[in-house]
């Protein structure tokens, strides 16, 4: 399946797709993985975005070994009159094809960047791009809850370890509390690495029936990151690589979109959940 297949499918939606990848902890590969899905999207010719929705402490700019001259923060000036034009004053090109809009340089700064910048910021990417990735930092803040909300599918990831299990089944209960499951996939990690936890129980463990599946490449997965240069191009027969194509081929075939779910009130907060379901 090519660009020429789904011509179809792009011109009736106005919009690009958003996809965010989450976790409910630190170090279990989702900039590495967001990045490389990335460059697998433009590599078949898919006009693709990343945003570093890490605000504080971004990694995708050395994912990929890019120095920001412009970020997101640099944006807020000219919001209020943005547009594509203006925008692309903003992004860096990788050579895979992939833009790249960067996280603030200076962690302060991320308090500048509020829900309605992100609102914003993304439609206008959205106008321009076939697919949207943006990594998350870990957890559930107001700016992960912003993109998670406003995300066609949200890619929870996850491995083997336990604190990382016990942290994502605590986040899906919240994913649920607010109304964003139907389009949450996990993504398991390493699924093959050394542990007492292996990956056929964690369906049981995390109560869900699909998951994809990432092998264990530290050497190359490594590498990778510390040279800036994605697995995906730089090896591409690895397994890993194969692994992270085919989970890019299945994004772009779902053209099924789920619907965006708008709350009911201006504000719902995560306190007002747990109230909520108390």
């Amino acid at each position: 399946m090519d660009v020429n297949e789904v011509i179809h499918e792009t011109t009736e939606r106005k919009k690009g797709e958003m996809i965010v990848f989450a976790s409910a902890k630190g170090g279990v590969g989702k900039t590495i993985i967001s990045v490389n899905i990335a460059v697998a999207l433009a590599k078949k010719g898919f006009s693709t975005c990343i945003l570093d929705g890490n605000f504080q402490f971004g990694d995708v700019n050395l994912a990929l070994d890019l120095q920001p001259k412009l970020t997101i923060s640099d944006l807020i000036h000219d919001i209020d009159s943005l547009n594509s034009d203006i925008l692309s004053n903003y992004l860096q090109k990788h050579e895979s094809g992939v833009k790249v809009l960067s996280a603030p340089v200076k962690p302060e700064y991320a308090d500048l960047i509020t829900p309605p910048v992100i609102e914003r910021v993304c439609d206008e990417l959205l106008e321009n791009n076939r697919f949207l990735i943006v990594d998350l930092s870990s957890g559930l803040s107001e700016h992960n809850i912003s993109f998670m909300e406003k995300a066609n599918k949200i890619m929870l990831i996850t491995d083997l370890e336990m604190a990382a299990l016990k942290n994502t089944k605590a986040m899906l209960k919240t994913i649920k509390a607010l109304d964003l499951e139907e389009k949450t996939k996990i993504i398991i990690n390493r699924g093959d690495m050394e542990s007492v936890i292996k990956f056929k129980d964690t369906k049981n463990i995390l109560n869900v029936e699909d998951l994809y599946f990432i092998s264990d490449n530290f050497k190359v997965v490594s590498k990778s990151f510390n040279i800036g240069i994605p697995f995906v191009m730089s090896k591409p027969k690895e397994k890993i690589s194969n692994e992270i194509g085919n989970l890019a081929v299945q994004l772009y075939r779902s053209n099924t979109l789920v619907k965006r779910r708008r709350r009911r009130h201006k504000k719902t907060s995560l306190f007002s959940v747990f109230k909520k379901n108390k």
